[in-house]
């Protein structure tokens, strides 16, 4: 029972993130790729960090899946150590002048991941101090109640992370779903809004 609750809760957030155009993954795996594609059912390009054309996704209307960390498909370029990070972070500085491009363009939503990853909180701590105190909209972070509140304190001051939290439900945070639902709706009736008054 358990295992098909997980599975249900894993489509319906792949459907949730359909109108996503642009999605920067710092998973190795190819499911969320794949089930994006079945879902959407239209065209849609995956590009890893060290693609020589990976910043095509900035310039680009289509609907792209950006491997922030590399593919399983392509194990030498997978970013596991402080090394690889630092390593990448100079070989690929293309991608990552692109990837802060759309850090300071676009709003980020975190969703299942941690707040530790070196390259994400060095871009993040890169703008948020760099910019007038306020003068930037926060990026999102999406996770079950259990953390701090000084955590989140640190997170807002020192990355421009507005943490969204969740319950957590059970053991496999089936309250996310529920958190998904809901955001997705506000998303919806914001557009809405927008649409009617022509005000973007």
């Amino acid at each position: 029972m358990a295992l098909h609750r997980i599975r249900s809760a894993i489509r319906s957030t792949h459907r949730k993130a359909r109108p996503i155009i642009l999605n920067q993954t710092l998973n190795f795996d190819d499911i969320y790729e794949n089930k994006s594609r079945e879902i959407n059912e239209a065209s849609q390009f995956t590009k890893n960090y060290s693609d020589a054309d990976v910043c095509e996704f900035l310039r680009n209307d289509a609907r792209y899946v950006v491997k922030v960390h590399g593919n399983l498909a392509s194990p030498a370029t997978l970013i596991f150590t402080q090394e690889d990070y630092a390593r990448a972070r100079i070989k690929h500085s293309l991608f990552y002048t692109a990837f802060d491009a759309a850090l300071m363009t676009h709003t980020f939503l975190f969703i299942g991941c941690g707040y530790g990853d070196p390259d994400v909180n060095l871009l993040l701590e890169n703008q948020s101090f760099s910019a007038q105190p306020g003068s930037i909209n926060p990026h999102y972070f999406l996770t079950s109640d259990e953390i701090s509140e000084d955590m989140k304190r640190s997170l807002r001051k020192n990355r421009n992370l507005k943490t969204l939290c969740y319950e957590k439900e059970d053991d496999n945070h089936i309250g996310l779903v529920s958190a998904i639902d809901h955001l997705y709706s506000k998303v919806t009736e914001a557009r809405s809004l927008l649409i009617e008054s022509a005000n973007w």
